[in-house]
C-alpha cells in the first residue's frame, strides 16, 4: 500500500506530501520507512491512501460482499466450507452464491 503524508507535526523524519510504502498496517496505525530509513509507527490520520495493491483491493471487495451477506442473514449464500491444513490452520474458505445468471 502506498500512502501520502498529510500531517508531519512532531515528526521531523516525515516529509509533508511525500509518499511512503506501508510495511505493516493495524487498526489505528501504519508502520512506514521514514526519511532516515528507520521503521516508524504513525497514526493513520497523518496519511491518505494513494494506492492499494490489487490483492488488497480484491480482499476489500470480498469483505464488503460478506458484510452485505451478514446484514442480509446470508440470503444469497448457497454453500459455505472451510478447509484446514494438517496443523488445523485455515487454508481455504469456499463460498458459493446463488445469484442468477
Amino acid at each position: 500500500m502506498i500512502i501520502k503524508c498529510t500531517n508531519n507535526k512532531d515528526f521531523n523524519n516525515l516529509t509533508l506530501d511525500k509518499e511512503y510504502v506501508v510495511i505493516d498496517e493495524q487498526q489505528e496505525y501504519y508502520v512506514v520507512i521514514s526519511d532516515n530509513n528507520e521503521e516508524i509507527t504513525c497514526s493513520k490520520d497523518r496519511f491518505i491512501v494513494i494506492r492499494d495493491s490489487k490483492l488488497i483491493q480484491k480482499i476489500k471487495a470480498t469483505i464488503n460482499e460478506l458484510n452485505y451477506q451478514i446484514r442480509s442473514d446470508g440470503k444469497d449464500i448457497k454453500q459455505y466450507e472451510i478447509r484446514k491444513n494438517s496443523k488445523g490452520e485455515m487454508k481455504e474458505i469456499l463460498i458459493k452464491f446463488k445469484y442468477n445468471k
